[in-house]
């Protein structure tokens, strides 16, 4: 089996996106599905769907947390019983995680939060809620599920050229660049009782421009915006990405010409181009792999759809509670199953 690697930031973080484990408990549980006869609890459904909310973050209301709630759950459901099918179909194949590979994990993650010993990693997984045995059953469960896939579904996809060539022509315009225009700017700002002055000097120097003054060295010594350092110079700008009044000027400009004065708000403009670059149209070769990995990842989507409702056809499912009730409002109309 081909070796998985997980690298994560901190515990905590891994936790969310795995779980916190099974609690250790003898209390009756109330069960949500059966799938081949192995069951799934209230308790882990509201375990995953409480994990999967917390990613989320916060709701900003109460009723955006009702919203969530009903929504997640379902699919939260359905994630379980998928996932539960994959890892039966693992133990039919007799595919088991090496003893190593947690071993390895467990080093490097020793070696990352500058643990000296696998009693003080144990010590930082219990402050988080973890059990260490639980939380390695997690993990090698999540490596079995992505091999699982990874036989059935990814070896299966493959990405030719014909594709490629194809969706290039069809998706062209993904793929290019608009016009685009470098500019520097002027900028002589006015209040209130200013404003015939402000305009005044920026004509003047507009015409200190036009005689031979460098743009740059204009902006650098007189222009009121935090570009002067720069000489004025703002970078390229797309069609549309200025203020109206400065875009329709920039993109009708020559390179090299400057722009009669600009009012916008509380300030006088002016603007060069300094660069032009037109619209262009990346090669092929340039975006081959771009194009590949769109092409693979929609058919990795579709082929696990498809193969996930195989695996569904062949088993017995059976959902006790309706996931799309809250743990708040669900009511059951028979006797509850027991384990």
């Amino acid at each position: 089996m081909r070796k998985a690697t997980i690298v994560f930031a901190s515990l905590a973080a891994l936790a969310a996106t795995l779980g916190n484990g099974e609690a250790q408990s003898e209390v009756i549980e109330r069960i949500v599905a059966k799938v081949n006869g192995q069951i799934i609890t209230k308790t882990q459904l509201d375990r995953e769907v409480q994990n999967f909310l917390e990613q989320l973050g916060p709701a900003p209301t109460a009723e955006e947390e009702l919203r969530r709630l009903t929504q997640v759950r379902p699919e939260v459901l359905e994630r379980m019983i998928d996932n539960m099918l994959v890892l039966q179909l693992a133990e039919e194949r007799g595919l088991k995680v090496p003893p190593q590979y947690f071993e390895e994990w467990k080093a490097k993650v020793m070696k990352e939060m500058n643990l000296e010993s696998e009693e003080e990693l144990v010590r930082q997984m219990e402050l988080q809620g973890l059990n260490m045995e639980q939380f390695r059953q997690k993990w090698e469960e999540g490596l079995l599920i992505q091999e699982v896939r990874r036989i059935e579904v990814d070896n299966k996809i493959s990405v030719n050229e014909p594709e490629i060539e194809k969706y290039y022509q069809e998706h062209v315009t993904e793929y290019t660049e608009p016009p685009r225009v470098r500019i520097r700017e002027i900028v002589v700002r006015f209040g209130a009782d200013d404003e015939v002055q402000a305009e005044e000097e920026v004509r003047r120097l507009h015409q200190d421009i036009l005689q031979g003054a460098s743009f740059a060295e204009v902006a650098r010594l007189e222009s009121d915006s935090s570009s002067r350092d720069a000489g004025g110079d703002l970078g390229f700008f797309e069609e549309g990405e200025l203020a109206a009044a400065l875009n329709e000027v920039a993109f009708s400009l020559l390179l090299g010409e400057v722009s009669d004065v600009i009012r916008l708000g509380s300030a006088f403009y002016l603007i060069q181009v300094e660069e032009r670059m037109e619209e262009k149209v990346l090669p092929l070769d340039e975006v081959r792999k771009t194009i590949a990995d769109s092409i693979f990842q929609r058919k990795l989507e579709e082929q696990g759809k498809k193969y996930m409702t195989q695996l569904r056809e062949h088993a017995i499912i059976e959902v006790k509670l309706d996931p799309m009730a809250t743990p708040e409002t669900q009511e059951v109309s028979s006797p509850e199953p027991r384990l």
